[in-house]
């Protein structure tokens, strides 16, 4: 089989997934989260049944994921992230935007995960500033997105130099930002895409 047929196998079944997710309810899924193990790549993007339950029969069933988009999954809380970073081993890319009730805990939880290379927060409207300083221990942290989290302030973006190897920071919308923050972190992080 090509890669391009194999690649579109997995296209739908993890469509299929989706569908039968956000449909039915996780749990009445559980057989088709079975049916999946080699699955790399799921978006749950805007599945409003999605709970933590969910998310844990995932991470117990599908540990060949490399990619995770939870976005827009209203019920996802800190416990969703306990099981990921317990279970998603050779999870590289994670994807939480306006998962609004993840809070510094959660993303203590994640930092944890030693091959996450892209993590994004998107309007995660309970992160604070300590929850970055959890962020700055992840040393293959690429990218990560905190575009338009209301609470972090400028101290705690600042922090954000600690990490070394980041290759793009995403700070659009981020009230907590100025013209010298930005100076500083480009001073700070040569290599590293600014996106104001």
């Amino acid at each position: 089989m090509s890669s391009i047929s194999a690649q579109g196998v997995v296209e739908r079944a993890s469509a299929e997934l989706t569908k039968r997710i956000n449909g039915l309810g996780l749990r009445t899924s559980k057989h088709h989260v079975h049916s999946l193990p080699n699955l790399t790549v799921l978006s749950l993007s805007g599945c409003s049944k999605v709970t933590d339950d969910g998310v844990e029969l995932i991470a117990e069933n599908l540990p060949r994921l490399r990619s995770l988009d939870l976005s827009w999954c209203s019920r996802i809380t800190d416990a969703a992230l306990e099981y990921i970073a317990c279970d998603l081993n050779n999870l590289e890319e994670l994807t939480l935007d306006r998962c609004v009730h993840i809070t510094d805990i959660g993303v203590g939880y994640i930092s944890t995960m030693v091959s996450l290379s892209a993590l994004f927060l998107r309007w995660c409207s309970q992160l604070r500033d300590f929850g970055l300083q959890h962020l700055c221990v992840m040393r293959s942290l690429q990218v990560l997105s905190v575009a338009g989290c209301p609470l972090l302030t400028s101290s705690g973006l600042s922090s954000l130099i600690q990490l070394r190897h980041l290759h793009e920071l995403e700070l659009t919308n981020c009230p907590g930002t100025s013209r010298e923050l930005f100076d500083y972190l480009r001073e700070h992080l040569p290599r590293c895409l600014i996106i104001e």
